[in-house]
């Protein structure tokens, strides 16, 4: 269940490399994967299911409408200040020289059923970014999860919290459940628990946490407690 870097390999005839910094860790993002019907879609693959730890969970929201100069490009109106409120944009032509006015979510109208475009869901789209560091991999990805897998991830969280257990704990695997209605489809995110990480992943993953590349990812991202995910 260990969440340890598993690419290294002793060759004992080529020279080793000089130990020197050879990118600007400055340069290193997270892989965004989204949720697509059937699998998960990143950047370079794409992939049906995958198991590692949660780091961290944020929430995102962002509202947006056509652009009649530009069919090609959507304009935000509001996306997350704080996990509680939004940045509304008076002039969403005006891009991010528009007047702004904060926005309670809980009471917008964009919050609400049946305002989204196809009559069903919120015209507001909300989602989960969850960090997620892979079996194997030294450094974490987020994994977008979309107003169809909220639920889902409450669920993991609720039941977390009421064992007093941090994300970083559990030994998880994501994968897709395929929703279909008529001709559309859909992916719902489906977390599994594999158990929780033996004594000796835990204490190698809470030293990763503490120093290094991880760590300084881990805390840039978590100091945001609302991110933004423009896209639908």
């Amino acid at each position: 269940m260990a969440t340890v870097p598993e690419t290294t390999r002793t060759i004992t005839n080529v020279p080793a490399l000089p130990d020197i910094q050879d990118f600007p860790e400055a340069d290193l993002r997270p892989e965004v994967y989204r949720i697509k019907a059937k699998a998960f879609e990143g950047e370079t693959e794409t992939i049906q299911a995958m198991s590692g730890v949660i780091l961290a969970i944020r929430p995102s929201r962002w509202y947006a409408i056509d652009n009649d100069a530009n069919p090609d490009e959507r304009l935000t109106v509001c996306e997350l200040a704080d996990p509680a409120h939004g940045l509304w944009r008076l002039d969403p032509a005006l891009r991010e020289d528009s007047p702004t006015e904060l926005r309670d979510c809980a009471t917008c109208p964009m919050n609400r059923y049946r305002t989204a475009s196809n009559g069903r869901g919120k015209a507001c789209r909300e989602k989960r970014l969850l960090l997620f560091l892979r079996d194997g991999e030294y450094l974490p990805i987020v994994v977008a999860a979309p107003p169809t897998s909220l639920r889902s991830v409450a669920r993991f969280t609720t039941r977390a919290a009421a064992r007093r257990l941090r994300l970083g704990q559990l030994h998880v695997r994501l994968a897709i459940d395929t929703q279909k209605r008529g001709q559309e489809e859909w992916g719902v995110l489906r977390i599994e628990e594999l158990g929780l990480l033996d004594e000796a992943a835990q204490v190698d993953l809470a030293q990763r946490l503490q120093d290094g590349p991880l760590a300084d990812m881990y805390r840039a991202w978590t100091a945001i407690l609302a991110h933004t995910d423009r896209t639908l």
